[in-house]
């Protein structure tokens, strides 16, 4: 197996992946992102003065950095700067660690990864059985190498961590607060010093991909995170989550709500009314009872007011989350959550964080 760095580089290797979320058509971003020119010569002319294409950059920089922000929570803002920061970060420990060597980030983060060895046929067997659930069918033999990509992309990420902590890497960026009302099912102490409300679609697969996240934050955090779940389901593009979201919370009136969740999770590919009932039996709800909350559409307000409240919250796309009013979005992976909680555990009661 060749060494993915030799092919890809330091951008591969140090590539972050964006938060996955489901979002109606029109709001996707569809458009490629080509490679910039460089700065060279006069854009344009007006009343005999020069505009150069440095000058123009900087206006476009303006430009993008003003639409991405404006009009915006204060959380937009914070999350703009939060993700530049962190590149920064990683950036400048490795740039100094490869300096000190006198060497180029890439062949530093080349030599460091060739030291640490290739990625192993049982490390990617271990990683594909631990995954199964979120490979799509698809076989040990196919996703092997994607598997090795990625390992290698943890690898790189581990690296660069250990770098930023000897370089003692400090982040004083304040994040934006949102208040959210904590109301809905819950997993987790109800006294927990943080509190993570999802906002969330069944239909939704990126809300499918977080499921066993959240309950890996639960495995790692039973007595400190406390999770809420609210409801809110993409009409234009998720036909069936508004039937499913309001059974679900039949099933939480019965006190099945997360049984429930997570039969639904598994099969959100089949959200027929028959397929509901189904999961209803399964998840060992009494049926007459579910029967008849679903027929008389017993929590559609209900449902329909956690989706307005996201509404008035700004979103539209799911899954979002509020980590003690920290927002976050998309299909985020564990350690992101976890950077996120062990901060606010620090915060709020230094002996109450994690040991590790």
């Amino acid at each position: 197996m060749t060494t993915f760095y030799r092919t890809r580089g330091l951008a591969a290797a140090l590539c972050l992946l964006a938060g996955l979320a489901c979002q109606p058509k029109a709001e996707q971003d569809q458009t490629a992102n080509p490679e910039p020119a460089a700065p060279a010569g006069v854009a344009a002319e007006i009343n005999g003065q020069e505009i150069t294409v440095e000058e123009l950059d900087e206006f476009v920089k303006d430009e993008l950095f003003s639409r991405a922000t404006s009009d915006q929570e204060s959380a937009k803002l914070y999350e703009v700067r939060s993700q530049a920061i962190d590149r920064m970060l990683n950036s400048r420990a490795l740039e100094d660690a490869a300096g000190a060597e006198g060497l180029t980030p890439d062949e530093y983060l080349t030599q460091r990864m060739e030291a640490r060895g290739e990625i192993s046929d049982e490390e990617i067997a271990t990683f594909y059985e631990e995954h199964t659930d979120q490979m799509s069918e698809s076989s040990l033999e196919d996703m092997k190498d994607r598997i090795a990509q990625f390992l290698m992309t943890q690898r790189a990420t581990e690296l660069v961590s250990e770098l930023r902590a000897q370089a003692g890497a400090v982040v004083h960026l304040e994040p934006t607060r949102i208040e959210v009302d904590a109301t809905g099912p819950s997993m987790g102490p109800d006294d927990a010093a943080v509190t993570i409300i999802e906002f969330s679609d069944f239909q939704c697969p990126y809300c499918q991909r977080v499921v066993p996240t959240l309950h890996q934050i639960m495995e790692k955090y039973p007595e400190q995170v406390r999770v809420v779940f609210r409801h809110l389901p993409l009409h234009r593009i998720h036909a069936r989550a508004q039937a499913a979201a309001e059974a679900s919370a039949c099933a939480d009136d019965q006190g099945k709500f997360w049984d429930y969740h997570d039969l639904v999770f598994q099969n959100n590919r089949q959200l027929a009314d028959e397929d509901l009932e189904r999961y209803a039996t399964e998840a060992g709800l009494e049926m007459d009872d579910y029967r008849q909350c679903v027929a008389d559409r017993k929590f559609q307000e209900e449902v329909e007011a956690d989706a307005n409240t996201a509404q008035s919250l700004g979103l539209s796309g799911t899954p979002a989350f509020f980590v003690n009013g920290i927002p976050l979005t998309g299909a985020l992976p564990l350690d992101q959550f976890v950077s996120v909680i062990d901060g606010e555990l620090a915060r709020l009661a230094p002996a109450a964080a994690p040991a590790s």
